[in-house]
C-alpha cells in the first residue's frame, strides 16, 4: 500500500462523494474501485451504517 492508510471517515467520505458525482450505478461502482481497497470500502460501508457523521466537526 502505497501513502498513509485512510481512515474510516475518509472511506465513507469517498464512498459518498462517489454516489454524488456519478451519473449512474455502474459509474460509482467504477469510481469507487479506483480510490478504495475491497477493505476500505467495507470500513466505508460499516462507517455510514453507524450513523456517525462524515463531514468535518
Amino acid at each position: 500500500m502505497f501513502g498513509k492508510k485512510k481512515s474510516d471517515r475518509e472511506c465513507a467520505a469517498i464512498a459518498v462523494a462517489a454516489a454524488m458525482v456519478a451519473p449512474a450505478d455502474a459509474d460509482t461502482r467504477s469510481l469507487i474501485n479506483q480510490t478504495l481497497t475491497p477493505e476500505e470500502m467495507q470500513r466505508a460501508k460499516r462507517y455510514i451504517e453507524s450513523g456517525k457523521p462524515i463531514g468535518r466537526r
